[in-house]
């Protein structure tokens, strides 16, 4: 995987953290969000199958924790900033809360995890 496939693979994790942060995520969540991700996201400008990014990540399921999952995603991230552009920060924090907001109530653990994300990201 190249930087900018890194990166959008740390969106898929963030994602998955974002939608477990209030619970456990079912089959009609995760065709849900995968048809989100898949829409909203730019990466369609990109020549790689995000589908299968986002494919694998939910495949995990239970494996990881939120915290788990956040923290790879950071890693990943500042591993591969030099690639993140100011529009790709705001893409993916908007992907975050349109995650956040599609199954309901946008519940405070979300909102702590995407502010943290935020606060996160715009020091890079």
């Amino acid at each position: 995987m190249n930087g900018v496939e890194r990166l959008y693979f740390a969106l898929g994790e963030l994602v998955y953290a974002v939608a477990k942060s209030d619970g456990a995520i079912n089959y009609e969540e995760k065709n849900k969000l995968h048809d989100l991700v898949l829409k909203e996201a730019k990466c369609h400008l990109y020549e790689f199958n995000v589908s299968e990014i986002i494919f694998q990540i939910m495949q995990k399921d239970q494996l990881f924790s939120v915290e788990e999952s956040y923290r790879m995603a950071m890693k990943e991230i500042n591993i591969c900033s030099n690639y993140l552009t100011e529009d790709m920060k705001a893409e993916f924090v908007a992907v975050l809360e349109k995650v956040a907001r599609s199954f309901g109530k946008y519940s405070t653990e979300e909102k702590a995890l995407i502010a943290r994300f935020r606060t996160e990201i715009d020091q890079l």
